[in-house]
Formats: structure tokens, C-alpha cells, sequence
């Protein structure tokens, strides 16, 4: 009776198993993903992106800003063995002019070929491909041919942010206060590498100034949209009149943010000074897009 009994108890833990690892099908897969907007750990750029099962990249391919390569919204998904394929048209995302809050941009197509028309020749091209890659087909290949459920919930979120995970976990540096702010959770930046007051007028005080600013490129996404407007960044200037630390402050979207960042980041300034003293000071600095 002892060895009956324990064939049997055997028997049942291996049905508990198999039932927890019971295969998942589309019509669950649908239901979950369908519709719904998700956002890449690394924003890749391409119309065809091809992952392992623990999130990295089979191939190479460029980053982008998170704006404008970091999501899309999920129109078709399925299974087929090993390999899941979940297909969808990328978002870009452009910021609310009161609230600051990321929100999606109506959608780019290729019926702007008339203001693709009016650019460049060399900046045709360019807004011709970036459009055919607003559609994305995204490939995860799984571990097990007849994956469960959670295996493919694993899958899926280490190519994508699991629902309800921070976005200061993939932006870059000088994203992560905004989101802090944002998401009202502590900043776990990294402390800048040089301690600098805001610049207060006024006792002697004499504010950095511009010697050498290149302007910023403008993006593509925000080329093609005819979209403008003003980046504030937040800058710590170094008391040799170097960007020692920069955080977007009021984003706009669409590339932007970043092309601004990059421009300032080659900035050069004449250091603050207090009673004479080159000192390290914070200062805002708003930089302007405009379509001519």
C-alpha cells in the first residue's frame, strides 16, 4: 500500500507540472498584447529586430531616442514553435505643453511625402527610410518549442519593460530627474562629478557665458512632422566653463531633447565668477527649434 501510495503521490506532482507548464496559445496572446504600447530596453532603430530569449539582440543595430525608437504599439502577434513575432508601427512621442507629460504624437506616415519633398536631397532619403521603419517587426526566439505562459512572459519582458517598471531604468543619464520627478520616486542618480550652486544675481556675481555654442541638428522624426518648439536643460557649468553635468528640465520630444543635449554638451563657456573666482554653477538654458 506504502509504494501504491507514493506511485500515486508522484503521479499527481508530475500533473501539477504539466499543468502549470500547460503550452500558451494566440487568442491568450492577443488578448494580453494586443493594443497595448511597449517600450524596448534599448531602443533600437531598424524595421526588423531579432532577440534571444534573455533580451539581447541577434545582429547589431543603432540606438535612438527613446522618443522616437523606444515604442510602438503591438497590431499582430504569433506563435509559431520556438519563435514569437509580435508586429506593430512605432510611436513617437512629443510632450504636453502645460503638463510636460510624455504623450504619442499623431501617427507619421508616408502620405507627408509633400513635406518629405521640400527637404534637401540628401534629407529625402533620410526621412524616406526613417518612415518605412515606423513599422516594426520584432522576433524573440523562446527556449522550448512549446513554451508555457510564463516562459513567454519572461521572454517578452526582457525585451520589453515589464507594466509598471520605471523608465529611469533604460533612459540615458540625462533623463533619469525628469523621470524621478515625474514617476515622484527617489533620484538614484549618480552624484555629479562636480558640486555646483544655482547662479544667483546680484553680490558680485557674474553669470557664464556662451564663447563657443554650435546649434543642434534637428531630427528627422521632428523634420518630417514640421513639429518645433523649446528644450530647457538644466546645466552645471564646471569652473574651467566646461558642461560638467546635463538634465532636461522641459523636454519637447521627438529626438529633440537629445539633439539638444548633444549640442551643449560641445558648448564652451566663460566660467561664473564670484568676486572674481571662476566658480561651478547651475544654470537654464533654453534652446529653440524652428523649421525654416
Amino acid at each position: 500500500m506504502r509504494t501504491a501510495w507514493r506511485f500515486s503521490l508522484i503521479a499527481l506532482l508530475l500533473l501539477a507540472k504539466s499543468a502549470g507548464a500547460q503550452a500558451v496559445d494566440e487568442k491568450t496572446l492577443r488578448s494580453e498584447y494586443i493594443g497595448q504600447v511597449l517600450t524596448l530596453r534599448h531602443f533600437y532603430k531598424g524595421d526588423h529586430l531579432k532577440f534571444h530569449s534573455d533580451g539581447t539582440l541577434d545582429g547589431n543595430a543603432k540606438v535612438g531616442p527613446w522618443t522616437v525608437d523606444g515604442q510602438f504599439t503591438a497590431k499582430e502577434i504569433s506563435l509559431s514553435g520556438a519563435s514569437l513575432e509580435i508586429k506593430g508601427r512605432r510611436i513617437s512621442v512629443v510632450f504636453d505643453a502645460k503638463t510636460k507629460k510624455p504623450e504619442p504624437s499623431p501617427d507619421l506616415t508616408a502620405d507627408q511625402e509633400a513635406a518629405i519633398s521640400q527637404l534637401p536631397e540628401k534629407r529625402r532619403e533620410e526621412a524616406r527610410a526613417f518612415l518605412r521603419e515606423r513599422d516594426l517587426d520584432v522576433k524573440i526566439e523562446l527556449r522550448s518549442e512549446n513554451p508555457s505562459q510564463d516562459e513567454v512572459s519572461s521572454a517578452v519582458n526582457a525585451v520589453f519593460l515589464a507594466p509598471g517598471e520605471s523608465m529611469i531604468e533604460v533612459v540615458p543619464l540625462y533623463w533619469r530627474k525628469y523621470f524621478a520627478e515625474l514617476e515622484g520616486v527617489p533620484d538614484k542618480a549618480p552624484e555629479p562629478a562636480v558640486s555646483a550652486a544655482r547662479f544667483v544675481k546680484g553680490d558680485g556675481n557674474v553669470p557664464p557665458h556662451q564663447v563657443i555654442y554650435p546649434d543642434p541638428e534637428y531630427s528627422t522624426a521632428a523634420r518630417v512632422a514640421q513639429f518645433s518648439g523649446t528644450v530647457i536643460l538644466d546645466i552645471a557649468v564646471d569652473s574651467t566653463g566646461y558642461p560638467a553635468d546635463i538634465q532636461i528640465k522641459s523636454p519637447l520630444g521627438m529626438g529633440l531633447d537629445e539633439e539638444a543635449v548633444a549640442a551643449v554638451s560641445a558648448w564652451k563657456f566663460e566660467p561664473a565668477r564670484r568676486q572674481s573666482v571662476a566658480v561651478p554653477v547651475t544654470i537654464l538654458i533654453e534652446i529653440a527649434f524652428h523649421l525654416h
